[in-house]
């Protein structure tokens, strides 16, 4: 098999191309640039015809590869090169075809909201600040791709001259499985937190958000309200009896100490630099920290004017900033011109901008109507008229066939 695992998402060190592989990946090199040539293409309206044959072969040398894969002894999911990378690529144009064509429900249009998924799963496990809630909206959407597939799976078990399962099935498969194994992990370290304690780390949780917000503020208009946190953050300190939190109904030891007592131990580090430094980002790191302000803003806007002018596949040249970006991360943390870590405060504030860019595509991918773009004007239309029609059901009033008319 063949892996689908980015190349800032992998510590595997990239494999050459063999000969064997060379014509594969010219071929989708040329797939990938159709893609690409038809993404830019904004006077005509994308027909499916040309998306699916497209696709088709994209399946036709997706086979080629498994079985070079396997004659030459590389088909374990560990085996990655440029070729995988070009392959991941094309999954991920697909997907956004798939869903600017209104083919919301068909497995290939769920492959890049898995790869912006798990994105959003490896930040929250470097930072560790979530929430129960802040995992809900993935939960029910990873509940409903995994419905998708085994739906297909079925319907491939059923028919009897499938033959060997399609490669986006295997490919979303694979994902899905990545992803359910992230939010286990994430769910496990909030359910060892006993419920007294829960909404004391909730709290100390919006806190922290709270001063990593501050931290883009110029040093003089956020001391005040850093103040009031430091504050709040003594009150919670001081409800631990001896250095521990306990029950409140029989007076024990808490569950979920490891991670309350850290998170804030946390919140007071952030906020002693906050209210000791001046400026967060040092210089050598501000082109990194501009650029992310700049594709939240145009991401920002998108989601306020989506409706009317996004193409799903325009979300593709900020899927490969960010990627590109993350790449730049070891270990979780950006480093300096000089090899070392960046100052705490400059992690926290690019891994939040980085988290917050990734967030607010999965909110834009997961916001796309199952509408081919061909019928989104009379789509848009309507949902405009349905509006107007409950609001006149809503505040009622004596109208006539003539005023509804209209």
């Amino acid at each position: 098999m063949f892996s689908t695992v980015p190349p800032s998402c992998s510590a595997a060190a990239e494999q050459p191309v063999s000969s064997g592989e060379q014509p594969i990946l010219s071929r989708l090199v040329e797939i990938r640039n159709r893609l690409a040539a038809l993404k830019k293409d904004r006077g005509n309206y994308y027909r499916p015809n040309d998306i699916v044959s497209l696709y088709n072969d994209l399946r036709k040398q997706v086979k080629h590869l498994q079985g070079v894969r396997a004659s030459e002894h590389h088909d374990d999911d560990v085996f990655k090169n440029r070729a995988d990378a070009v392959l991941d690529e094309c999954f991920q144009l697909f997907s956004l075809f798939y869903l600017a064509l209104g083919k919301n429900k068909e497995i290939p249009a769920t492959y890049v909201q898995l790869v912006t998924i798990k994105q959003n799963f490896e930040l929250m496990n470097d930072t560790g600040v979530y929430t129960d809630d802040d995992l809900e909206p993935f939960k029910v959407r990873l509940r409903e791709i995994r419905q998708l597939v085994d739906a297909e799976v079925a319907r491939e078990d059923e028919d009897e001259d499938q033959g060997e399962p399609k490669p986006e099935v295997l490919l979303v498969s694979r994902r899905l499985r990545q992803c359910e194994k992230e939010i286990a992990l994430l769910e496990e370290t909030t359910r060892v937190i006993a419920d007294a304690l829960m909404p004391v780390y909730e709290d100390l949780v919006r806190i922290r958000r709270r001063l990593t917000a501050l931290s883009f503020l110029p040093h003089d208009s956020a001391i005040a309200e850093a103040r009031e946190l430091q504050k709040r953050l003594i009150e919670i300190d001081d409800m631990r009896v001896d250095d521990r939190f306990v029950d409140p109904d029989n007076g024990a030891v808490a569950e979920g100490q490891t991670q309350v007592v850290g998170l804030l131990e946390e919140c007071f580090d952030r906020l002693h630099d906050l209210m000791a430094e001046g400026s967060t980002v040092p210089k050598d790191m501000m082109p990194l920290y501009e650029r992310l302000m700049e594709i939240r803003v145009q991401l920002e806007k998108l989601l306020l004017t989506s409706r009317w002018t996004l193409r799903e596949t325009d979300l593709w040249s900020y899927q490969v900033q960010l990627q590109d970006i993350d790449g730049m991360r070891r270990n979780g943390q950006f480093k300096d011109t000089n090899g070392e870590p960046a100052p705490q405060q400059a992690q926290a504030a690019l891994n939040f901008l980085l988290h917050k860019c990734y967030n607010l595509v999965y909110k834009l991918l997961s916001s796309s109507e199952p509408v081919a773009e061909t019928l989104m004007p009379v789509h848009n239309q309507l949902r405009t008229l349905r509006r107007c029609l409950l609001e006149v059901k809503k505040y009622g009033g004596p109208l006539s066939a003539r005023d509804l008319y209209p």
